[in-house]
């Protein structure tokens, strides 16, 4: 019994220990940095305005974003929204490698002004090389990639593979630009 309480409290001592530890962000600034970009391609499938921030107040680490894009064209019409969390890390506090995952929900919609039959079935379709059973539907996706970000603000501009996947299969070789701005407060 006194072994088992022993044990315990050893496990206790390390652990409070550890989560003690706190690592020191090279990086500090006064509150969350903030980035606000459009990005062609990437994990919104089409065109978007995607809005960013840190969890930290930190130009680096753990991060969310969220957008909302699309296009339109003679007979289609495509609205995404895409959510995610991501991961910047940084040596310098300007070149950051940028990881992340996360999903964009979609609505598709196929227009057709005549159509000898009547109204039809359009779906299955494909987008992006994947299959989608239903106008409204979700792709998963990741983010591998680069991007350049002042460690004052300003101009930032990025670059990266953003695989995409759902039910129906795996589309590993998708990319995504990015170019917009970094609110930074310090």
């Amino acid at each position: 019994m006194q072994y088992k309480i022993l044990l315990a409290l050893c496990f206790l001592s390390v652990s409070t220990s550890l989560l003690g530890q706190q690592s020191i962000n090279e990086f500090q600034e006064i509150a969350p940095r903030k980035n606000v970009y459009v990005e062609l391609g990437g994990n919104g499938i089409a065109f978007n305005v995607i809005y960013e921030s840190r969890f930290n107040k930190s130009s680096n680490g753990l991060g969310y974003k969220l957008g909302v894009g699309g296009f339109s064209g003679s007979s289609t019409k495509m609205v995404t929204i895409p959510v995610g969390l991501n991961w910047l890390l940084s040596k310098d506090n300007k070149n950051f490698f940028e990881m992340g995952f996360g999903a964009t929900f979609l609505h598709y919609d196929e227009l057709y002004w005549y159509w000898p039959d009547g109204p039809g079935s359009y779906y299955p379709t494909e987008v992006v090389g994947l299959t989608i059973d239903n106008k409204n539907s979700v792709f998963g996706h990741m983010t591998l990639g680069y991007r350049r970000q002042a460690s004052t603000g300003g101009i930032t501009w990025g670059v990266a593979v953003t695989p995409q996947f759902n039910q129906n299969g795996f589309w590993p070789l998708w990319i995504g630009v990015k170019f917009g701005y970094s609110i930074v407060k310090k």
